[in-house]
Formats: structure tokens, C-alpha cells, sequence
């Protein structure tokens, strides 16, 4: 394959990737060729090897294209723009963090009430010692129509009052380093419509626990992954000195 048609290739996924997350709406060759100034048919052949490979699929009610679990990790490791925090992002978390925090439960608690709020996602934080996670915005997922269906949001929302399923997903992971499950790599079949990005946060220097999101797999990763690691930074140079 040459660099050109890899690029056009990469163009058209990307397209789709950013044009599903911003509408929940499957889509069609039409509005990827309008966007490119393609002919629909040349656009018709490369949505046809992509879902041949596994990057797109096509729900059997619509002719257009949604993606798969291996399609957003492309997307986010090959694709995606990163968003710079907005200088009025980077004031409301100053804000929450500047009076002065007295215990290590108030920092995260706050936190995943701040990530809530940021993100319109459920937030979570997790204590060092693995026995408290808490949890933040889960009304928010009644929001995206990948929850309408009731018996899907009831499962949805047992797994998240599951405090130790959603401990054991987080202790799994390497407790350093920015972390992103997707669909079906959540362990959990009841999180299989979900994505969770998480991040380990540190006590005098020392990684100890995590914060992160757990949303829709149509998430706004691009806004989503910057505020995440934004946030570990943040709260630890808060936790420095602060011991529990």
C-alpha cells in the first residue's frame, strides 16, 4: 500500500470516528465524501476494506458505517488530536482545589465529582489502600443513546454499584501510567458498551492510587485523555504532603 492511500484511508476513518462521536448516528459514504470532495463510490470501497479489517462495522438497521473496539484504538493511537485545557478548564480546577484540603478522602471525593462535572461522565477515584473507590455522575450515562435500551442501562448501573467489580478493573492496570479499555477489554460484559481511561496519581512521590472516567466507547477522547492526566498532575502535587 502506498503513503498516500494509507493516508486516505486513515482520512476516512477518522472522519467516521469524529463524526459518530459527535452524533451517535451511523455514518454514511454521502457525508464522508462531502467532507472530502470524493466521489461516494470511492468512498463506498475503502468503508468496505475498513470494515474487512475490522475497524468499522455497520449495525444491520442502517447503511452506514459505526466503529469498532480496534477501530477507536487506532483512533486514539494513530489519529486522534489531542485538545489543550481551556484556560476556563484549567480556572474551575483551581478553583475546586484551592481551599485548603485537610485529608486525602476530600481530595477524592472532590476529584471525582470535579471529573464528573468536566466531562459529563461518570468520574471515579480510588483510595491507595484498594478498599474505597468513589464514584461520580452516573446519572449522566442516561444521557447517550447507547443506553436507552433499559436492560442495558440496568446491567450498566449493577456493575457500577459493584464497588469491588470496579475496584478489581482498576487494580489490574499498572498504577503509573494513563490506561484506556475499550468495549470488549473491559473485563466486565456489563461494561462492554463503555470505555475507561484512568490514570495513577501519586502520594509524595509515590504512585498510590487512580482517577479517571468511565463513559460511553463514543467518548470525546481527544478532551477526555488531557483533562485525565491534567488531573492525576494536579492532585498529586495537592496529596505532596498529605499522608491520609
Amino acid at each position: 500500500m502506498t503513503k498516500g492511500r494509507e493516508k486516505r484511508i486513515e482520512e476516512i476513518l477518522e472522519i467516521i470516528i469524529d463524526r459518530y462521536i459527535s452524533s451517535a448516528e451511523p455514518v454514511g459514504s454521502r457525508q464522508v465524501a462531502r467532507k472530502l470532495g470524493l466521489s461516494s463510490a470511492t468512498i463506498r470501497n475503502v468503508m468496505s476494506d475498513l470494515e474487512e479489517d475490522g475497524y468499522i462495522t455497520h449495525p444491520h438497521t442502517s447503511a452506514g458505517r459505526i466503529p469498532t473496539d480496534k477501530g477507536y484504538r487506532y483512533y486514539i493511537t494513530r489519529l486522534m488530536h489531542r485538545r489543550r485545557l481551556t484556560d476556563n478548564m484549567v480556572k474551575i480546577v483551581e478553583a475546586q482545589y484551592k481551599q485548603k484540603v485537610e485529608t486525602l478522602e476530600d481530595v477524592l471525593e472532590k476529584t471525582s465529582r470535579l471529573i464528573s462535572s468536566l466531562t459529563n461522565y461518570v468520574g471515579i477515584t480510588m483510595m491507595p489502600d484498594v478498599e474505597k473507590v468513589y464514584l461520580d455522575g452516573a446519572s449522566h450515562l442516561i444521557e447517550q443513546p447507547e443506553f436507552q435500551d433499559l436492560a442495558k442501562l440496568h446491567n450498566l448501573f449493577r456493575c457500577l454499584e459493584d464497588r469491588m467489580s470496579i475496584l478489581k478493573l482498576l487494580c489490574d492496570e499498572s498504577d503509573d501510567r494513563l490506561t484506556i479499555h475499550i468495549g470488549k477489554e473491559n473485563k466486565s460484559s456489563y461494561l462492554s458498551d463503555c470505555s475507561i481511561v484512568t490514570h495513577g496519581y501519586k502520594i509524595r512521590g509515590k504512585p498510590s492510587g487512580k482517577l479517571g472516567v468511565i463513559g460511553p466507547k463514543r467518548m470525546v477522547y481527544e478532551r477526555v485523555i488531557p483533562m485525565v492526566e491534567y488531573l492525576a498532575d494536579t492532585v498529586s502535587n495537592i496529596l505532596y504532603d498529605i499522608d491520609g
